[in-house]
């Protein structure tokens, strides 16, 4: 995983303008996370640094942005959405921001063997983010405080069309890719809804029921709370099974064809907003 992690690094901004890569790539990366069950990753995953910056001249950056940001009270810039990545393996999170003590302490996925926590900030208010949570139930969201994580911006959002089994990739207010998708089946839809990227994985079969990427997204199934050794986590993944895109074919998790998931694998970091419609 480590040549996939490395392409990922232009697909981040610095908050003062420079790229920089997914920090929420550091560690392992999740077996058995999603819906669809026991997946295998083939190796461990690594942040790389961009090509001309240390790991530390970043971490230093980063960190230069995210008081910044908590001080100045500002969000992500117009067309970009702002991704917080822990820096330890634990994140307190708080009903409110100010309180003494947490709401709940979130660490690693249950499934996810060392992958470091991703949120999208949906308001910043002076050293606290309101986040949305990649835990049940869908949709939830809460506070965290900014110095427990790294902040970096992404310009990239994902569309996904149930009923018209279409996904699209946007690079700001620019689509640069179309594809078919198949879904899930009225005994287990697909969840709508905002939600994002919480894992890569690779699977060591890349021609088998997965595809050669899977990625993990905040949401889970509403009919499953378990799956196949999973907790019900809904994927985005590749298909040995191509002729099912295009229907509604799935247990919950959106399937596309194998060359589109590895061009996503190459470009989307974790933390890419994932809104799912209905339409």
């Amino acid at each position: 995983m480590v040549g996939p992690r490395r392409r990922l690094a232009g697909a981040l901004r610095l908050l003062a303008g420079v790229a920089v890569v997914v920090a929420a790539a550091a560690g392992g990366l999740a077996a058995n996370a999603l819906l669809f069950g026991s997946g295998q990753v083939a190796g461990g995953g690594s942040s790389a640094a961009p090509s001309g910056m240390r790991s530390s001249a970043v971490s230093s950056a980063l960190t230069a942005s995210a008081r910044r940001l908590a001080r100045l009270g500002a969000g992500a810039p117009r067309g970009e959405a702002l991704i917080a990545t822990a820096r330890g393996m634990t994140v307190a999170v708080y009903r409110a921001p100010g309180q003494a003590r947490p709401w709940r302490l979130l660490g690693e996925l249950p499934f996810s063997y060392g992958t470091k926590l991703v949120f999208v900030v949906e308001r910043v208010r002076g050293g606290w983010l309101k986040v949305q949570l990649p835990v049940r139930p869908n949709l939830s969201s809460g506070w965290i405080e900014a110095r427990s994580v790294l902040l970096t911006t992404t310009p990239y959002r994902v569309v996904v069309l149930l009923r018209s089994h279409r996904m699209i990739v946007f690079d700001g207010r620019r689509a640069i890719l179309r594809a078919p998708i198949g879904v899930g089946r009225a005994v287990s839809p697909t969840p709508s809804g905002r939600y994002f990227i919480t894992d890569l994985l690779e699977p060591r079969d890349p021609a088998g029921v997965y595809g050669p990427y899977a990625f993990g997204l905040s949401a889970y199934s509403n009919v499953y709370t378990t799956f196949a050794g999973g907790d019900g986590q809904i994927g985005l993944h590749g298909t040995d099974y191509p002729a099912g895109i295009g229907t509604d074919v799935s247990h919950g998790c959106i399937r596309t064809y194998n060359a589109v998931i590895r061009k996503l694998a190459a470009l989307l970091p974790l933390g890419t907003p994932v809104t799912i419609l209905r339409r």
